[in-house]
C-alpha cells in the first residue's frame, strides 16, 4: 500500500505504484506531464510510507520456504519492484537530506523491530512463528537486493540492529544472506555478542518446537551457528576471534555439564546440544583436522570439568560408574565424541589429559567404561596401556600413575570378564610373579606395599581380600614388609566386618588364578567326596572343629545345612550330615533349623512359590531381554547392542550382590542339581533362544555382529548363574532330548560355539563323584552329549550339524580359525553319530579327495542328514580331522560303542554289525597310528578292543553309570575280536620268541603300575583293575596265551608265568588262590599249545614242571579246585589229541594227589603218590576245609607216619586262609556300617556273624595244626620275612600276595593268643621263638600305627612281655638282642628295656 494513512477517504484517492507506473507510457503534452510529475511528487513527500512501500514491493513475491530460498526466482517483476524502491529510497534521501544507505536500514530495521514487537513480546524467544519468518525472509531478500545496489551498509545496519532485542533466527537469516554475519558481529563487540549467542542457544535448546518445520530450523540455526564457532574457535588459533568463539563454546559445554551433573529439568534441553557432536553436523563446512582439533577439545572439558572428586572418593565409590550406572546423557556425549577418534587415540587422549590436568574421576572412568563397552578392541589396548603405566610408575616411583594404573583397572574389571578379566586375574598377572616391574628391586617393592598400604583406609573390602588371598609377590628378605601389609589390610577387614575366615580346611591345588569365590563349599564337597571314599569322617574335618572353630560354625556348617529340597532317597551329602549328627559335630539348634529350612524348600518348590525381590528382578530382566529382540528384529547397531547386555549384566549382579567375580572350579553335583535359579536359567536360554531367532530373520549369522560372543561373556561373569545354566543345559541334553525343537537346538548350538570360543575365560567344571580333570564349559556340555539311545543319536546329530554349521559362520565372518569355535569332544561326537546314522558320510570320512572343497553350508534347510552330508563336503570342516586333537581315534570310538544301549539302538542288529565291521576293517584299519588307527595290524585292533572292554567294566564299577551294562554292544565286539583274533592264529603273528606276545604286552602295560602298600586307595584301585584284566582274560582264545618254541618240542610260557607270579598273585582270591576260571584258562592255554608241538604230552609235562618249580601258584589253584577242573581238561586232552585214556604225567600227578587226599580224609591208608609235598598238601586242604577237629588230628597223626612237610604246608595255607577271612570279615563290617548311615539296611547282622563263625573256624584249625607242629621249630619259619633262604620261606614269598605276607604277624598273634597255655609254654620255648614274636610285634605295630585294632595290640603285646619273662636265657644272641633294643628304643621303651636286662 502506497498511503502512509490508515483513514479511508485518504485510501480511497490514492494510487498504486503499478498503476502509476502503467500512465507513464501514455504520450501527453510537455507541460501537462510536468505538472503531473510534480503533483505525484508531491504527493509522495506528503503521504509515503517507506516501510510499507517496502513490504508492498517484496509481497508480490512472497516466499514460503523457511529458508528464504528461492529469491532468485523473482525474476523480472522483482527486478523492477527493487528498482522502484531503489528509485524512491535516493528520492527521499534527497528530500530529507539522509544519505540513502542509513535511510535504508532504519527502514529494514523498523520492519524487523514491528514485525518481531507486534507478534511476540517474549524476550527470550528465539524462533519465529510462520508468518513471521515469512515476512523476515521477504525483508532479508529486499536488503540484499539493496545491499547489491550499494545503497544498503551492514555497518550501519549493525548499529541499529543490535539497539533491538536481536532474535537468533533473524540473525540466522541475515547470517545465511550475507548480510549481516556472525563473524562481523563477533568482530564488532565480541563481549556483548558472546554474551547474548551463549544465552540464545541455551534458549534455542530450552525452546519447544512442536512443527516438524520448527524441529528443521531449530536444527539448521544450531549447526549453523555451532560450524561458525567451531571454525573460529579452531581453524586458525591466530585468529582474533578464536578465543572468542572457543569460549562460546566451552560455556556451552560447561552448561551441558552441569545439566547432566544436577539431572534436573534441563537435561532434555541439553540433549539437543549433544547432537552438535554429530560429525555430520559439520558436513563440508569444516575440514577434518579442525575437526578433531574441536572434539579434542570438547573431550579434555568433558574429563576436567568440576573436578570435585579426590582420588580417595574414586577409590571408594567408582563402583557407582560402571556403564550400566552412568547417565543416558554423559554416555550419548561419549559416544559421540569418541566416535570420530580410533580406541587408540582415545586412550592417548585419556592418557594425557591425566598427567597434565585435574581430571573429573567420574568421567574419566565413565569414559573407560564406554569405551570397554562399545568397543571389542579396548581390553588389549587398555592392557598395553596399564602395562605401560606400571612399568613407567615403578621406574619413577610415581604414585599419580599407580593410581592412574589401579584405578582403570578397576573400573574395567567392574565390567565383567565379558569386556576385561578380573581384578583379581590383572593383579596376579601384573603383581604376583617374580618377573613383574616391582621385583627387580628392594625401593620398588617397597614403593608397592607403602602405596597398597596408603590405599587401605579408602579400600572396598572385596579388593583388600584379593590382595589379602593372592598378595604381590615379594622376595624372601622382605617377607616380614609383606606381612605388615596383610595385618594391616586383615585389620581393616574386620573394622568392616567382612570375615577373614575365608581359608580354605583343604589344599587347593587346581591352580586357579582368581579368587575361590566359596572356599567352604569347596570343602564341603570336597569333604563329601572323602567321607564316601573311606567311610569315615576327614581328620581334617575333625581338627577344623577343634583348632578353627569359628570358621567350622559360620563358614563350613552353614555351607554344608544350605537348606534344598532333600532327595527321598539319602545322597552322599546326607549321609555326611548325619555322620557330623552323631558325631556331636553340628549343634543341635542349627540342626533342627536345617531341617525346617528344607521342609520349607521342598514346599516352595511343590508351590512355585519364590522370593519377592528375585521376582522384581526377574521381571526387570524379562523386560530388558524383551528389549533386546526389539533390539535385534530392528537391526540395532553393535554398540548399542553390547549397552543394553551391559545394562543385563547390572541386573544379574543386583540379584547376587556379594558374589564375587574370581573365576573358579564349578562342582557340578548330578545327583542332587541345585534348582534355585533354575526360573532365571530357563528365561536367560530361552531369550538367547529368541534373539538368535530375531537376529536371523534379519541376517545370517555370518553377519551378526558379535553379540552372541557378549552375550555369553556377561553370564560367564556371574557363578551362580554359570552353574545354573550347567545344571538346566545337562539336564536338557539327558533327560529332555525329545522335547527340543529346531529353535532349542540352533540356541544350544550357538551357545555351545560361543561358550568355546570364549573358553579361556570361562570357570572351570569339575563333575561330582568323577576323578578326571575339571573340564572347560564347552567341554562339559559336550559330555552331556551321550549317543546310548535312539532318541539321544538323533538329538546329538542334530545338535552336532547345528553347531558345525553356525561355527563355520561365525569363523568366517570373523576371519578365524575354525577351530576357535568348534568344541574337540563334539566334533569327535559328530564324525561318531553322522557315520553311524548316516552312511552317505562314511565316502567323506574316508576319501577327503572326493569332496566338493566349495561346498556352502550356511543355508542348511533341508533335512539333517542331507545337511550331515553337506559339511563333510566342506573342506573346512573336513580339514580339522588333520589335527590331531579333533580325531576321533580308535580308541574313542570303541568308548562311544560299548555306551550304546542294544535294545534302543537306532539301528538293527544286522545294521550295527556291517557299521562296525567298517568302522575296524575299512576305516580304522588303515588308518596311520598319528591319526588315531592301527596301521593295517590287527594284532592292534584286537588290543584296543580288549583295552576298551577292560575300560568298560572298570568304568561300570567306579561309578560312572549306575549299573554295569547289561545292554550295551559287547558282544557283537566280542564277536569282531573272535574272528580278528581268528586271523591272528592262523597268520601266526605271534609266533616269535623274540618279539614277545601282543596279549600280554597289553595285559602287562595294563598292570605294570605297582600301587603304594601304604596307600589304601591305590591298592584297591589297583586290584580292581587286576580283576578287570581277569574278566577279559578268560574271554580270550586260549591258545594265544603261549607260544611255540621253533623247535616245536616246548612251549615258550615264561609271560605266563611272570604273569601270574607278579601280577595275578597280588590279586589271588579267597585262600590266597587263583579263581577256577583263570586255573583253567590258564591250563587250557598249556594243553591247546601243546597241540602244535611235535609231542603234546611231553610238552605239557615240561612246561607244567616249569611252573612247579616257578610259578607254584598255578598248580596250588589246581589242587584246590581238581573237583571241577579234571572233567574240562581231561575232555579237552581227549578232543585235541584223542587219547582219553592216558592224561600226561603232570596232570595225572594232580589227579592221583586229589584221589590220595580223598581216600586219607576217609581213613583209608594208601602211600602217598610221588608229587611235592606243597602240592599234595595243597589237595589235603581242599578236603580238610570243612572237616571237624578229630577228623583233622586223625589225618595228621597218619601223617606223622608219611610226611611231616605235608603238615607244614597245611599250616601255612590255613594261616593264609585265616588272613583272608580276617579281612572278608572287615569288609562284611564296613559294608554293613555304611548300609545302616544310608538307613538302608539291605545288608543285616547275619552277613557279619557268619564271616566271624568263619574266621573261628579257619582259627581253630589253625590253632589244631600248631598244637601238631609245636615240637619242631620250623613252623617258625613261616613267619620269617627277613628274606631268608629257608625253603619255607621262600615258597611263601612265592605263593602268598603282598597283603598276605604283611599281614602275617596279624596271624601269629591272633592264634597263639588262642592256643592253650601248655601249647604256649611248648612254643615259646621252642628255639628263636622270642626272636620271632618280637619282631613280629614290632611289624604289628608298624602295620596298625594309626590306633585302630587297639585291642589286638594288647593282647599281643601282653603275650610278648610273658615271652620275655618265660624264654630261656640262650634264646636270643647277642647281635639279636642289640638289634631289637634299637628297634624298641623308641617304638616301647618298657619292652626295650625288658630284653636290655634279659642276660
Amino acid at each position: 500500500m502506497f498511503s502512509a494513512t490508515p483513514d479511508t477517504e485518504q485510501s480511497t484517492h490514492s494510487s498504486t505504484i503499478t498503476a502509476l507506473l502503467a500512465h507513464r507510457s501514455l504520450k501527453r503534452r510537455r507541460d501537462d506531464e510536468k505538472r503531473l510529475q510534480e503533483s505525484c511528487v508531491n504527493l509522495l513527500m506528503r503521504h509515503q510510507n517507506t516501510s510499507e512501500l517496502l513490504l508492498e514491493i517484496t509481497s508480490h513475491g512472497k516466499v514460503r520456504d523457511i529458508s528464504c530460498d528461492g529469491y532468485e526466482g523473482l525474476q523480472l517483476n522483482a527486478d523492477i519492484q527493487t528498482s522502484v524502491l531503489e528509485d524512491e529510497l535516493r528520492r527521499r534521501s534527497e528530500q530529507m537530506e539522509v544519505p540513502v544507505g542509513l535511510l535504508a536500514v532504519r527502514v529494514l530495521s523498523g520492519n524487523i523491530r514491528d514485525l518481531i514487537t507486534h507478534t511476540d513480546t517474549n524476550a527470550h524467544c528465539v524462533l519465529l512463528n510462520a508468518e513471521q519468518r515469512t515476512d523476515v525472509c521477504a525483508l532479508v531478500k529486499s536488503a540484499r537486493a539493496l545491499m547489491s545496489a550499494g545503497i544498503f551498509s551492514p555497518e550501519l545496519f549493525w548499529q541499529e540492529y543490535w539497539k533491538l532485542q536481536p532474535v537468533l533466527e533473524v540473525t540466522y537469516h541475515l547470517h545465511t544472506h550475507n548480510i549481516l554475519t556472525l563473524d562481523f558481529m563477533l568482530d564488532r563487540d565480541a563481549a556483548a555478542v558472546t554474551s547474548w549467542i551463549t544465552d540464545q542457544l541455551k534458549a534455542l535448546c530450552v525452546s519447544m518446537t512442536t512443527t516438524a518445520d520448527e524441529q528443521q530450523m531449530q536444527h539448521q540455526i544450531l549447526s549453523t551457528v555451532v560450524c561458525v564457532l567451531v571454525r573460529r574457535a579452531f581453524e586458525d588459533s591466530s585468529h582474533k576471534l578464536s578465543e572468542t568463539c572457543g569460549s562460546i563454546l566451552d560455556a556451552m559445554m560447561t552448561w551441558l555439564l552441569d545439566s547432566v551433573s544436577e539431572k534436573g529439568s534441563e537435561t532434555s534441553a541439553a540433549a539437543l546440544w549433544v547432537h552438535v557432536f554429530d560429525a555430520s553436523v559439520f558436513d563440508v563446512c569444516v575440514s577434518e583436522d579442525t575437526l578433531q582439533r574441536f572434539f579434542t577439545h570438547s573431550l579434555t572439558r568433558v574429563l576436567t570439568h568440576q573436578p570435585v572428586f579426590k582420588v580417595s572418593d574414586a577409590i571408594a565409590i567408582q563402583s557407582e560408574w560402571t556403564f550400566a550406572k552412568t547417565l543416558p546423557l554423559l554416555t550419548a556425549i561419549f559416544r559421540k565424541i569418541c566416535l570420530v577418534f580410533s580406541v587408540e587415540c582415545v586412550l592417548n587422549q585419556l592418557q594425557q589429559v591425566l598427567e597434565t590436568h585435574e581430571v573429573n574421576w567420574c568421567h574419566v572412568l565413565s569414559c573407560l567404561s564406554h569405551l570397554l563397552i562399545h568397543h571389542s578392541q579396548t581390553q588389549s589396548l587398555l592392557t598395553d596401556l596399564l602395562s605401560r603405566l606400571l612399568r613407567s610408575a615403578f621406574d619413577s616411583y610415581d604414585l599419580e600413575k599407580m593410581i592412574t594404573v589401579f584405578l582403570l583397572a578397576r573400573q574395567a574389571s567392574l565390567e565383567g570378564p565379558a569386556v576385561f578379566p578380573s581384578y583379581s586375574d590383572w593383579f596376579k598377572l601384573s603383581l604376583g610373579g617374580s618377573s613383574s616391574f616391582h621385583a627387580k628391586s628392594r625401593k620398588s617393592t617397597v614403593f608397592l606395599l607403602k602405596f597398597l598400604s596408603d590405599l587401605v583406609p579408602f579400600e572396598p573390602p572385596q579388593y583388600l581380600k584379593v590382595h589379602v588371598m593372592h598378595p604381590p609377590y615379594v622376595g624372601g628378605k622382605y617377607r616380614s614388609l609383606l606381612q605388615e601389609y596383610v595385618t594391616l589390610a586383615k585389620t581393616r577387614l574386620r573394622d568392616l566386618k567382612v570375615s577373614l575366615e575365608e581359608t580354605s580346611i583343604f589344599e587347593v591345588v587346581n591352580g586357579s588364578a582368581g579368587v575361590i569365590e566359596s572356599p567352604a563349599q569347596q570343602d564341603v564337597e570336597k569333604a563329601v567326596t572323602l567321607f564316601m571314599s573311606t567311610n569315615k569322617i576327614p581328620a581334617t574335618v575333625i581338627e577344623a572343629s577343634i583348632f578353627r572353630r569359628p570358621y567350622f560354625l559360620s563358614r563350613f556348617l552353614p555351607a554344608l545345612l544350605s537348606p534344598r529340597a532333600l532327595p527321598v532317597t539319602s545322597d552322599a551329602r546326607m549321609i555326611f550330615i548325619e555322620a557330623l549328627r552323631k558325631a556331636d559335630k553340628i549343634p543341635a539348634a542349627l540342626y533342627t533349623s536345617y531341617t525346617d529350612s528344607c521342609e520349607r524348600e521342598t514346599y516352595r518348590q511343590k508351590q512355585g512359590v519364590g522370593e519377592s525381590s528375585e521376582d522384581d528382578h526377574q521381571m526387570i530382566l524379562r523386560e530388558q531381554f524383551l528389549h533386546l529382540r526389539r533390539m535385534m528384529t530392528d537391526g540395532t547397531a553393535d554398540a548399542d547392542v553390547r549397552a543394553q547386555l551391559s545394562r543385563i549384566s547390572l541386573t544379574l549382579r543386583n540379584m547376587h550382590p556379594d558374589e564375587e567375580t574370581g573365576s573358579d572350579v564349578i562342582t557340578l553335583n548330578l545327583d542332587s542339581p541345585d534348582s534355585t535359579h533354575s526360573a532365571v536359567a530357563n528365561l536367560i536360554l530361552q531369550s538367547f533362544c529368541l534373539c538368535l531367532l530375531d537376529a536371523s530373520r534379519i541376517s545370517p549369522p555370518n553377519r551378526q555382529g558379535s553379540w552372541p560372543g557378549v552375550f555369553v561373556k556377561v553370564l560367564l561373569g556371574h557363578r551362580w548363574l554359570v552353574s545354573a545354566l550347567i545344571h538346566r543345559l545337562w539336564d536338557l541334553l539327558q533327560h529332555q532330548a525329545e522335547a527340543l525343537s529346531a529353535a532349542h537346538v540352533l540356541g544350544l548350538a550357538a551357545l555351545q560355539v560361543e561358550l568355546h570360543h570364549c573358553r579361556h575365560a570361562c570357570p572351570r567344571v569339575q563333575l561330582t563323584g568323577s576323578s578326571a580333570v575339571a573340564l572347560s564349559v564347552s567341554q562339559c556340555l559336550c559330555e552331556a552329549l551321550i549317543c546310548s539311545t535312539r532318541s539321544h543319536m538323533a538329538l546329538c546329530l542334530r545338535l552336532c550339524v547345528a553347531v558345525l554349521s553356525y561355527g563355520l559362520c561365525r569363523a568366517n565372518a570373523q576371519s578365524e580359525e575354525l577351530q576357535n569355535f568348534i568344541p574337540e569332544t563334539l566334533y569327535k561326537k559328530a564324525q561318531y553319530v553322522m557315520a553311524r546314522l548316516v552312511p552317505e558320510t562314511r565316502t567323506h570320512l574316508s576319501d577327503e579327495d572326493s569332496s566338493d572343497t566349495y561346498s556352502d553350508v550356511s543355508d542348511l534347510t533341508g533335512r539333517v542328514k542331507d545337511s550331515a552330508v553337506a559339511l563333510w563336503r566342506n573342506a573346512q570342516i573336513r580339514s580339522l580331522k588333520k589335527q590331531p586333537q579333533y580325531q576321533l581315534s580308535f580308541s574313542e570310538w570303541l568308548s562311544a560303542e560299548l555306551q550304546v544301549q542294544r535294545s534302543q539302538d537306532a539301528l538293527t542288529d544286522p545294521d550295527r554289525q556291517e557299521y562296525e565291521q567298517w568302522a575296524c576293517e575299512q576305516y580304522y584299519m588303515h588308518m596311520s597310528k598319528h591319526d588315531g588307527g592301527c596301521e593295517g595290524d590287527v594284532t592292534q585292533i584286537c588290543g584296543h578292543i580288549i583295552s576298551a572292554v577292560i575300560d568298560q567294566h572298570t568304568a561300570s564299577r567306579t561309578g560312572d553309570s549306575s549299573h554295569e551294562h547289561t545292554d550295551s554292544c559287547l558282544p557283537d565286539l566280542l564277536s569282531l575280536l573272535q574272528a580278528l583274533l581268528y586271523e591272528v592264529v592262523v597268520t601266526q603273528h605271534c609266533a616269535s620268541d623274540e618279539t614277545g606276545h601282543f596279549l600280554w604286552d597289553l595285559i602287562d602295560s595294563r598292570c605294570s603300575v605297582t600301587p603304594d602298600s601304604d596307600s589304601i586307595g591305590q591298592e584297591l584301585k589297583y586290584q580292581q583293575t587286576l580283576h578287570n584284566v581277569s574278566r577279559v582274560l578268560v574271554l580270550l582264545p586260549a591258545v594265544l596265551l603261549v607260544n611255540v618254541r621253533t623247535d616245536r618240542k616246548t612251549l615258550d610260557c615264561h609271560r605266563m608265568i611272570e604273569h601270574i607270579s607278579h601280577v595275578q598273585r597280588r590279586a589271588c582270591c579267597s585262600a590266597g588262590l587263583l579263581s577256577f576260571n583263570l586255573t583253567a584258562h590258564f591250563l587250557k592255554a598249556v594243553v591247546s599249545g601243546s597241540v602244535s608241538c611235535a609231542g603234546p604230552a611231553d610238552a605239557v609235562n615240561a612246561c607244567l614242571s616249569e611252573f612247579s618249580t616257578q610259578c607254584p601258584l598255578l598248580l596250588l589253584s589246581a589242587a584246590r579246585w581238581w573237583r571241577h577242573l579234571s572233567a574240562v581238561l581231561s575232555s579237552q586232552w581227549k578232543r585235541l589229541t584223542g587219547r582219553p585214556d592216558m592224561l600226561p604225567q603232570q596232570l595225572q600227578m594232580l589227579d592221583n594227589s586229589h584221589s590220595w587226599s580223598s581216600r586219607l580224609v576217609r581213613g583209608l591208608v594208601s602211600a602217598a603218590p610221588p608229587a611235592p609235598s606243597w602240592l599234595l598238601s595243597a589237595s589235603l586242604h581242599s578236603f580238610l576245609r570243612r572237616s571237624d577237629s578229630e577228623n583233622m588230628k586223625r589225618v595228621l597223626r597218619q601223617l606223622d607216619e608219611t610226611d611231616t612237610q605235608v603238615s607244614l604246608f597245611l599250616f601255612l595255607y590255613s594261616v593264609i586262609e585265616l588272613i583272608s577271612a580276617h579281612l572278608n570279615e572287615q569288609v562284611s563290617h564296613n559294608t554293613t556300617q555304611t548300609h545302616s548311615l544310608s538307613r538302608n539296611r539291605t545288608v543285616t547282622d547275619d552277613v557279619c556273624f557268619q564271616a566271624a563263625a568263619c574266621v573261628k573256624r579257619i582259627r581253630d584249625m589253625s590253632v589244631c595244626l600248631l598244637t601238631h607242629l609245636v615240637h619242631d621249630s620250623d613252623w617258625l619259619r613261616l613267619f620269617d620275612q627277613s628274606g631268608s633262604d629257608h625253603r619255607l620261606s621262600h615258597f611263601t614269598s612265592r605263593v602268598a600276595s603282598p597283603q598276605i605276607l604283611r599281614l602275617m604277624p596279624f596271624a601269629f598273634y591272633s592264634i597263639l593268643t588262642v592256643v592253650e597255655s601248655e601249647v604256649l609254654m611248648r612254643a615259646i620255648r621252642s628255639p628263636g621263638f622270642l626272636y620271632s614274636a618280637a619282631v613280629c610285634y614290632r611289624d604289628l605295630s608298624q602295620l596298625f600305627m594309626n590306633g585302630s585294632q587297639q585291642q589286638v595290640l594288647l593282647e599281643a603285646r601282653r603275650l610278648l612281655m610273658s615271652s620275655i619273662s618265660l624264654s630261656p636265657r640262650n634264646c636270643l644272641t647277642l647281635s639279636q638282642r642289640k638289634q631289637l633294643c634299637s628297634e624298641y628304643e623308641q617304638l616301647d621303651a618298657e619292652i626295650s628295656a625288658a630284653l636290655a636286662h634279659f642276660t
